[in-house]
C-alpha cells in the first residue's frame, strides 16, 4: 500500500433516531459532484443484514472482520482507563428497553451529565474488586473487570445494540456460564437504572429512560498491531465520535477533531482542515454524522458534504500525484450502504443512480466491509 498514494474514506453515518428516518441520506439530495463520481469513477453497495456501526468503521480502517471486536477497549483508551493484562474492558451502553427488547440504543442520546450519575451509582452498588465501572461520554461507558465468568472467549460474540435494536436482547447472549453470568449483571444493574431519580425525571419530561445497560465489545490485552503495521501508512481519525477517538488512540493513528454541526461554515473550514492533514498523512478516515431528523435539514446536509466538502477534495487531491477517495454513505432504511471510489487506477464501473434499489445488481456489491476496504486499498 506504499508508495506516495494518498488515500481518504468518508464515513457519512445516518444517527437520527431510526424511526424518524424517512429516507436514506441520499434520496432526494442534490448530489451532483457525487453523481459525477459514480460516473466517472466506481459506485457499488455494502450490503448487511445488520449496519454494525462500530464494525464499519474498524473495518474500513483495514481490521479485518474476522478478528474480534476491539471496541472495549478503544471505550477504554478514550477515557483514559488503564486495563491490566489480566482484565477484560467491556463497552457499557446505556440503553433503552421495553418489554425484553432494546428499543432506543443511545437511551434518547442521554447527556453525560445524566449517564455519569447512573454509572457512578452502578459502580458504588454493584462494583467491586474485581468489575470497575468509568463514566466516558453520553451513553457510552466501560466496565473493567477480572471476573472469570465475564472474561471467556464466548463473550466476544456479542453484538452491539444498535444491532439489536427492536430484538429480545437475551437472544443475543452466548450460551452455558457465559450468558448465564451475563444475564444476571444486566439483570441487577437495570434495578438499580430503574429505580433511579434520573430516569424517573426523564420519563416525566417524555424522554427514553436509561433503564438497561448493553455490555458487548469485550476485549483483552494489546491491539496485533497498529495501523501503520498493517498498511505502511500513516493515518488520521477525523470524527466527533467518542468510540472513534479511543479507536485512533489504541490504534496509533492521529485524531482530529470533527465539527458537531454541518452548517456551511463548519463544512467549509472542515474542508480545509483536511487540506492540512493531508500534506502530511497518506490515510484519512473522515466520520461525519447527520443527526438531523427534518427532512429539509437533512437534504441540505448531504448536498453542503457534496458541494462544500467533496468537490474541493477531489479537486485538491488531484494536485497531490496518485490518490483515491471513497464515500460510504448509510441508508439505514435498506440495511446497506451505497459507495462511491474515485481515483488514480480505480477500474471504471460506473453508475446512473446513487439509490439502493439501482446498486443492488452492481457487479461492486460486497457482503463484508472488509472485503470494500481490500478492493479500494488494492493498486
Amino acid at each position: 500500500m506504499k508508495g506516495g498514494m494518498k488515500y481518504v474514506v468518508i464515513r457519512c453515518e445516518d444517527e437520527a433516531p431510526r424511526h424518524l428516518q424517512g429516507s436514506s441520506l441520499l434520496a432526494g439530495a442534490k448530489a451532483a459532484h457525487l453523481e459525477s463520481l459514480a460516473q466517472s469513477g466506481a459506485a457499488g453497495l455494502l450490503q448487511t443484514r445488520v449496519l454494525d456501526r462500530f464494525g464499519l468503521h474498524r473495518a474500513l480502517c483495514g481490521l479485518p472482520s474476522r478478528e474480534p471486536s476491539e471496541a472495549g477497549r478503544c471505550y477504554a483508551a478514550e477515557a483514559n482507563v488503564s486495563v491490566g493484562p489480566e482484565e477484560t474492558a467491556w463497552c457499557c451502553e446505556l440503553v433503552t428497553q421495553r418489554d425484553g427488547r432494546i428499543v432506543d440504543p443511545t437511551a434518547g442520546q442521554i447527556p453525560t451529565k445524566e449517564s455519569s450519575l447512573l454509572i457512578q451509582d452502578l459502580d458504588e452498588q454493584l462494583g467491586s474488586e474485581a468489575r470497575r465501572w468509568y463514566v466516558g461520554h453520553g451513553s457510552h461507558h466501560i466496565l473493567v473487570t477480572t471476573d472469570p465468568a465475564l472474561s471467556q472467549e464466548e463473550q466476544r460474540s456479542v453484538p452491539a445494540p444498535d444491532a439489536l435494536l427492536g430484538d429480545a436482547w437475551d437472544r443475543a447472549l452466548p450460551k452455558g456460564a457465559a450468558g448465564d453470568a451475563l444475564r444476571l449483571l444486566l439483570d441487577e444493574a437495570a434495578k438499580v437504572l430503574e429505580a433511579h431519580p434520573v430516569n424517573r425525571v426523564r420519563i416525566d419530561l417524555g424522554e427514553n429512560p436509561a433503564n438497561f445497560i448493553w455490555l458487548w465489545g469485550a476485549s483483552r490485552g494489546q491491539p496485533p498491531s497498529v495501523f501503520s503495521e498493517r498498511t505502511g501508512l500513516a493515518g488520521t481519525v477525523v470524527s466527533g465520535s467518542f468510540p472513534m477517538k479511543g479507536f485512533a488512540r489504541a490504534f496509533g493513528l492521529d485524531w482530529h477533531e470533527a465539527p458537531s454541526s454541518l452548517e456551511e461554515a463548519s463544512v467549509q473550514r472542515l474542508a480545509k482542515q483536511l487540506f492540512d492533514i493531508l500534506d502530511r498523512r497518506d490515510f484519512v478516515y473522515l466520520h461525519l454524522k447527520v443527526t438531523a431528523t427534518d427532512p429539509v435539514e437533512r437534504l441540505c446536509e448531504m448536498e453542503r458534504i457534496d458541494q462544500l466538502l467533496l468537490k474541493p477534495l477531489t479537486e485538491r487531491l488531484s494536485k497531490h500525484g496518485a490518490w483515491r477517495l471513497l464515500a460510504a454513505i448509510d441508508d439505514r432504511t435498506a440495511r446497506a450502504v451505497p459507495f462511491v471510489a474515485a481515483g488514480s487506477n480505480v477500474a471504471q464501473q460506473p453508475a446512473a443512480s446513487l439509490q439502493t434499489k439501482d446498486l443492488a445488481d452492481s457487479s461492486l456489491a460486497f457482503d463484508d466491509s472488509h472485503k470494500l476496504f481490500s478492493w479500494f486499498m488494492t493498486p
